[in-house]
């Protein structure tokens, strides 16, 4: 029976045993059956304690007392995220950025560029915008940021002038800065002018200088026709009034006998008429160009380089139409030199001569080889009619020649030299030489 006994008290204290363990993992509950909350955790005493064996920070008593300063351990700083600096652009709506040669963006429609990771210094800065010039320079980024407003300029308004000019190689000089030189061939676009007046010169050697002005308007194209004219004068040398001695006793027959002449006073071209004067005459005339075996001119166009070379193979009646075209056109009075007037001013002036060539040069005088035995003394004008000639196949009367085949240095070789040709022919080797009146006609 004892045995029985101790086994039912082993199961008891089981029972007991098995409950408390339950219990203490079964939460707590009120009477309702919720659970009750469970009492916060006292936080571990983590005060230093001082060699003594009492704990740091407390007294006798219980009460708990601040550490020394120097034991204290050191607050922690907050930390903060770093803010990047910001580049400010002020600019025109659109336009291009370039920070040290590197592209940026554009301004925005506010004309605002904001630009992070420049570096606090100096920095390069190009802008470009449609409408203004363009712009470069510097600005110094600060630490903390920087504005920036770029100081651009609006292009002027530009328009062009469709320019044509009727000599080419002519210059053309635009608002007294630059110069052209535009052909004359075709039309010619003058692009890049700002809108508004500009003042132009237009100059070619030979030709009077032309003024004027255009008034250039944006967006459109403006013609500008240019015309030169030729300066139609020669260049005159002037003969002097008074008496030389005419002939030469030891020349030719019609070189005798020498005798003194008195003439006016006159002014004779320092060269031969040259190419570019004649094509004035036959291009405003419509006279007939000339005409030779070999000749360069085609119709009214002389070869190109000889604009200074004398005119050749004219006839005396076509320099006399030149004289009479050129008086018309000038208001002065034009004509061929008399043999007396053509060898005093190859005395007293023909080292001035800028001839070019070998040339007979047309006089006004008819031609007769026993001329001088009448011995006019005063303004003489030769003959009233010319004697009969046979030269080359022809016969009749002729006009007088003067100067032959010489140079600066042999003029005064042969300035009493003479000879003769039909008025109505022409050679390789006349050209001829013109005398300007010093009174001018009233009207002109």
């Amino acid at each position: 029976m004892i045995g029985v006994e101790v086994i039912t008290v082993w199961r008891v204290w089981l029972s007991l045993l098995f409950v408390a363990l339950i219990l203490c993992f079964v939460p707590a509950q009120d009477p309702t059956g919720r659970e009750l909350p469970r009492p916060a955790k006292k936080p571990a005493d983590k005060t230093i304690e001082k060699k003594g064996g009492k704990p740091a920070g407390k007294k006798a008593g219980g009460k708990t007392v601040k550490p020394p300063a120097a034991t204290r351990a050191p607050a922690r700083a907050a930390r903060q995220p770093a803010i990047p600096s910001k580049l400010i652009i002020i600019a025109p709506v659109g336009t291009l950025i370039e920070i040290d040669g590197r592209e940026r963006g554009f301004a925005g429609v506010d004309g605002r560029l904001v630009v992070t990771g420049v570096s606090a210094g100096e920095h390069r800065l190009n802008a470009k915008a449609e409408g203004y010039e363009a712009w470069s320079g510097s600005l110094t980024m600060g630490a903390s940021g920087t504005r920036y407003e770029v100081p651009m300029k609006r292009r002027p308004a530009m328009g062009k002038v469709m320019l044509t000019i009727n000599e080419l190689g002519a210059e053309v000089i635009i608002d007294e800065t630059h110069t052209i030189t535009p052909s004359g061939a075709q039309p010619n676009q003058l692009e890049g002018l700002s809108a508004g007046k500009h003042r132009l010169r237009a100059r070619k050697a030979g030709f009077h200088e032309w003024r004027g002005s255009v008034t250039v308007i944006p967006g459109e194209t403006v013609p500008l026709r240019i015309e030169l004219k030729p300066i139609l004068d020669p260049v005159m040398l002037p003969v002097t009034e008074g008496v030389f001695m005419r002939g030469k006793n030891s020349g030719d027959k019609d070189q005798r006998p020498e005798h003194q002449v008195f003439l006016s006073a006159f002014d004779i071209s320092r060269s031969e008429i040259t190419n570019r004067h004649y094509k004035y005459f036959v291009d405003a005339t419509g006279h007939r160009p000339p005409e030779g075996i070999g000749y360069g001119w085609k119709a009214n166009v002389y070869p190109a380089g000889q604009d200074d070379l004398p005119v050749v193979f004219v006839t005396w009646d076509d320099a006399v139409a030149f004289c009479k075209w050129l008086s018309a056109e000038t208001g002065y009075k034009y004509r061929l030199p008399t043999e007396a007037e053509w060898e005093k001013a190859a005395r007293e002036v023909g080292d001035n001569y800028s001839s070019v060539g070998s040339l007979w040069e047309w006089c006004s005088d008819w031609y007769d080889p026993d001329y001088y035995k009448a011995r006019d003394r005063i303004n003489p004008q030769g003959p009233p009619r010319g004697k009969k000639m046979k030269l080359m196949g022809f016969e009749g009367e002729t006009k007088s020649l003067r100067g032959g085949g010489f140079g600066r240095g042999q003029l005064l070789l042969r300035i009493t030299e003479r000879s003769s040709y039909f008025p109505n022919k022409s050679r390789f080797d006349i050209g001829f030489r013109i005398v300007r009146e010093i009174e001018r006609p009233t009207g002109k």
